[in-house]
C-alpha cells in the first residue's frame, strides 16, 4: 500500500513540477517577444530630433536624408546616411558609410561647430575608416543598416574615439579633440536608391 502512495505522490510531484517549467518557458516567451517588438521611438527636441550623444552630450538633427547607389567600375553598392542640424551661424553634420550588400558601417565623416579659444567657434571635423585601424588602433566603429523598407531606412552606430582632424591646437576645450558617439539609433529616414530609380 505505501507503494502506491510512494508512486501517486511521485506522479503528482513530476506533474506540478513540469507545469512550473511551461509556465516559465512561456514567461521567457513572452519577455522575448515584448523584447522584440520594443521599439524606441525618436525623440524631439527644441533642436530638432534626438539622434544619439557624443561626448556623453545629447545631439540632435533638422534633417536627415540617405542616398544608395552602386558603383560601375567596381560594382560595390554603398549607403550613405547624411544627419543635418542647422544652427543660426553654420550647420553640423554626421554622415555614415554603409556596405550595400553587408549593410555593415564601414566609415563615419563628423563635422562639429566646437568652441575656439578667444571665442567664436572652429569647425572640427572627425573621420574613420574599418580600413585604417592599424593606423588608429584606439579608434573603431560598428553598426548595422536596415534598407527592407524601399522608402525609409533604419540603422544604427557606434563610434569610439575619433581624433579631430584639424586645429586641435584652437579648441577651448581640449576634451573635444576626440570624440566617442553612443546611444545612436534612427528609423524612418527617407532615402533614394539610385539603380532602383534607373531600373524603373
Amino acid at each position: 500500500m505505501k507503494t502506491v502512495y510512494y508512486m501517486l505522490f511521485a506522479t503528482l510531484f513530476i506533474i506540478s513540477c513540469n507545469k512550473e517549467k511551461v509556465n516559465k518557458e512561456n514567461d521567457v516567451v513572452k519577455v522575448e517577444k515584448t523584447q522584440q517588438l520594443k521599439v524606441e521611438p525618436q525623440k524631439a527636441t527644441n533642436n530638432g530630433t534626438y539622434l544619439c550623444k557624443i561626448n556623453d552630450k545629447d545631439w540632435s538633427y533638422t534633417k536627415g536624408s540617405g542616398i544608395v547607389s552602386r558603383d560601375k567600375k567596381t560594382g560595390k553598392r554603398t549607403a550613405i546616411i547624411t544627419f543635418k542640424k542647422q544652427l543660426e551661424k553654420g550647420s553640423e553634420s554626421i554622415q555614415f558609410y554603409y556596405d550595400g550588400d553587408s549593410f555593415q558601417l564601414e566609415s563615419a565623416m563628423i563635422q562639429l561647430k566646437l568652441p575656439k579659444k578667444g571665442g567664436g567657434l572652429v569647425s572640427g571635423i572627425y573621420g574613420f575608416y574599418t580600413n585604417s585601424r592599424h593606423k588608429y588602433p584606439k579608434s573603431d566603429l560598428s553598426g548595422t543598416l536596415n534598407l527592407s523598407n524601399p522608402k525609409t531606412v533604419s540603422g544604427n552606430a557606434l563610434i569610439q574615439k575619433f581624433d579631430i582632424k584639424y586645429e586641435k591646437e584652437l579648441l577651448e576645450n581640449k576634451d573635444n579633440a576626440v570624440i566617442s558617439i553612443s546611444d545612436l539609433n534612427f528609423s524612418g529616414i527617407p532615402y533614394s536608391d539610385i539603380d532602383a530609380l534607373f531600373n524603373k
